[in-house]
């Protein structure tokens, strides 16, 4: 609320002035306490009100604590790795591994999963030094792939897990890179 104050204050007279008197001021004074109540309620309200976004956050459900074997035929494993060069190598069972374009990723993975829809594995194993967002663009690409598919095939599901990097994975990646057999 706003208050007036009608008394004003006198003025000494300064030599000179005549017969002129000062003119009275009024004093105004503005009560600030509804703004403030009406600010915060607005900021209460806001605050309750607004909607924040949840962390996007990809979903890896990991085994349980007891080793559960599932036994795969070789000829339905597809081991894709990943080495601390963030490139892709493929293979299938037992066969010596080939490097995958990144760009021609996800259309491997359509023509092999078309191959054998219903019992291809695919096992993703990442070198410890591999640059974390080729991971991501592969699980990407496995679940764009999916959907890819499931327009041909409608019963169509892409089943992948990840394993842990060995020794014989670096042979095998080395083995690609140097040429030897």
């Amino acid at each position: 609320m706003a208050g007036l104050d009608a008394g004003g204050e006198s003025r000494a007279r300064k030599k000179g002035s005549g017969l002129r008197r000062p003119k009275k001021r009024l004093g105004i004074r503005i009560d600030m306490t509804p703004m403030v109540d009406i600010a915060f309620l607005l900021l209460i309200f806001y605050m309750v009100t607004t909607i924040f976004t949840t962390p996007q956050a990809m979903e890896v459900n990991l085994p349980k604590d007891d080793k559960q074997e599932i036994k795969i035929a070789e000829s339905n494993l597809l081991t894709i790795r990943i080495y601390k060069d963030g490139k892709f190598y493929e293979n299938i069972g037992t066969k010596k591994p080939k490097e995958v374009d990144a760009k021609q990723l996800r259309n491997f993975l359509i023509e092999k999963n078309k191959a054998n829809p219903q019992k291809l594995v695919t096992l993703i194993r990442i070198h410890k030094e591999a640059p974390y967002f080729k991971m991501v663009f592969l699980i990407d690409e496995i679940q764009v792939a999916e959907q890819l598919i499931k327009e041909t095939i409608p019963i169509y599901s892409s089943r992948f897990a990840f394993d842990t990097w060995t020794e014989a994975d670096d042979k095998e990646v080395e083995k690609v890179l140097g040429g030897g057999e």
